[in-house]
């Protein structure tokens, strides 16, 4: 048989709504829209979400950029438009227009002029009609006057373009609920997405992005730095990577870790609260071409936990790089390679990684210590109560000089060195709580105050951290730990001797460290955040 070509269009109705589905969420959907008035040019940009008298969800995007002919609409019209004069526009592949906005509504309609003669025209895709037609033929015709009243909110009479979803059939409220309330909801969650992803847009005082204006539903979108620069001022660590692409060009990117003051390090409530320190809020935060695509999080390099909240970490390239890291349709996600992967992880974010656990860790421990009178309290009083009942050495003799104690114990008369209650230990009577103790262990016996016997608990512990504090609230919990640790460090003084100090030592030592792995994978305790 001779080779022929045969011309074999896709069935209409199947690829339309095939192309629905290609992942976007709402936010990323919006986003997409605005790229593409970005690219335009546009310095203004109104974003409307809004909801008519039939409870129908209409949401329109406008700005006053360079605007279309009707060969440009066309062209952006068309699945897979033909390439931007800028490599760098954030309108990447020609199908974000349609893709993000048919991904949400069933009619989606462009009207726009530009500086020239041109009148405003309106381009429309209409799924059910193109199924209907079995056509891929494009509704073009003069926009009406409403069209004409919305674009001059923000135009003003010159070029610019209007982007509108009607039809919309994938915003739907819960059942009982008002639709009106879905669309609030989904606008307050937009107003965040928007402020962070064209953060470098948006924001007068950051010098790497020309200045726009965007309006969410008549109200200008703030800028959020999730690197809180007017607090952090440098980062803690920053490398300039030198690339060279396949076709011997030269690029590079740019990965700059910062660690967030811990709350009360903040020099103003109002920059604590602009921080929005939370654990969800950690990771990485990807940019192309200044424009936040992916993140934050560590792309399955480590957990989210709590002692890394303060950490956020900023990796920027251009689009020279798009290739490399696979940015994907929607300018939502990326991939590493795995040696970037791994340098990130083991090399780069290491230090990174250090300084925000021990900024975490000292503000934890300042926490504990702020808590420990009340916290342990309970316990204390319990244990003074019950005083008579128990079994303890008695403290006849305290040297605060030497640290030797005399006690009558199990062992009889006995001196030896015993831990002494000093000026940096917090707490009552009986179990006081000290930001570190020798060899890092958990509790050691401690000398109180009349002699008393007490035990000493560190709050700098693992164990302290993942078993106290989380149950702070919880009193029967703390007390039966502080009985615990209390006995154990009865038993030891009621039993040691010159002989048998170390081994009690030792036997100290072990435990605290087995409890510090044991707790290694258990969850931080989570703070209250401020967002």
């Amino acid at each position: 048989m001779t080779e022929k070509r045969i011309s074999v269009p896709p069935d209409v109705a199947r690829i339309s709504e095939g192309l629905r589905d290609t992942g976007y969420d709402f936010n990323a959907a919006v986003a997409d829209i605005l790229d593409n008035s970005i690219a335009a040019g546009a310095d203004k940009i109104h974003v409307r979400l809004e909801v008519d008298f039939a409870d129908s969800v209409i949401i329109s995007v406008v700005d006053n950029g360079h605007g279309m002919t009707e060969e440009g609409l066309v062209n952006a019209m068309k699945y897979g438009s033909s390439k931007r004069a800028s490599a760098k526009s954030l309108g990447k592949f020609g199908m974000g227009l349609k893709t993000a906005s048919t991904a949400f509504c069933r009619r989606l309609s462009v009207a726009s002029r530009d500086a020239g003669a041109c009148p405003l025209l309106r381009a429309t895709w209409d799924l059910d009609e193109m199924a209907k037609q079995n056509s891929w033929d494009l509704e073009i015709a003069a926009a009406d006057a409403a069209h004409a009243q919305v674009l001059d909110e923000v135009a003003a009479g010159g070029p610019g373009t209007l982007v509108l979803w009607e039809n919309v059939d994938r915003i739907n409220a819960p059942d009982g609920q008002p639709i009106r309330k879905t669309v609030d909801k989904l606008a307050s969650g937009l107003r965040d997405h928007i402020g962070v992803v064209f953060q470098r847009f948006l924001d007068g005082n950051d010098s790497r992005e020309r200045n726009v204006d965007i309006k969410l539903n008549g109200e200008s979108v703030v800028a959020w730095d999730p690197f809180c620069i007017v607090e952090t001022k440098e980062p803690v660590a920053e490398k300039k990577m030198d690339v060279r692409l396949q076709d011997g060009t030269q690029t590079s990117f740019v990965v700059r870790a910062f660690v967030l003051p811990r709350r009360e390090e903040f020099s103003s409530d109002a920059n604590r609260l602009a921080a929005r320190i939370s654990n969800e809020r950690q990771g990485l935060y990807i940019y192309r071409e200044n424009r936040l695509i992916h993140g934050p999080d560590w792309m399955n390099m480590f957990k989210q936990e709590p002692h890394y909240s303060l950490l956020r970490v900023e990796l920027s390239f251009d689009h020279t790089l798009d290739n490399a890291f696979q940015v994907d349709i929607k300018k939502s996600r990326i991939e590493l390679n795995s040696g970037l992967y791994e340098w990130l992880r083991d090399r780069f974010l290491s230090g990174p990684r250090r300084e925000a656990e021990t900024r975490y860790r000292k503000g934890a421990a300042g926490v504990a210590k702020g808590a420990a009178v009340l916290l342990h309290s309970s316990a204390s009083n319990v244990i003074e109560q019950k005083g008579s009942a128990l079994k303890t050495a008695a403290v006849s003799k305290v040297d605060e000089t030497t640290g030797k104690v005399t006690v009558s114990n199990n062992s009889g008369v006995t001196t030896t060195t015993v831990r002494l209650l000093n000026s940096e230990d917090a707490g009552s009577a009986h179990v006081v709580t000290s930001g570190t103790l020798e060899h890092g262990v958990l509790w050691e016996p401690t000398i109180g105050k009349n002699s008393k016997a007490a035990v000493a608990l560190n709050t700098g512990h693992p164990f302290y951290t993942k078993a106290y504090l989380p149950n702070k609230s919880n009193s029967t919990v703390i007390q039966a730990l502080d009985y615990l640790l209390w006995a154990l460090a009865q038993a030891e003084l009621n039993n040691i001797n010159p002989e048998n100090q170390d081994a009690f030592e030792e036997f100290r030592i072990e435990v605290s460290r087995n409890l510090k792995k044991l707790v290694a994978d258990l969850p931080d305790p989570v703070e209250n955040g401020d967002s």
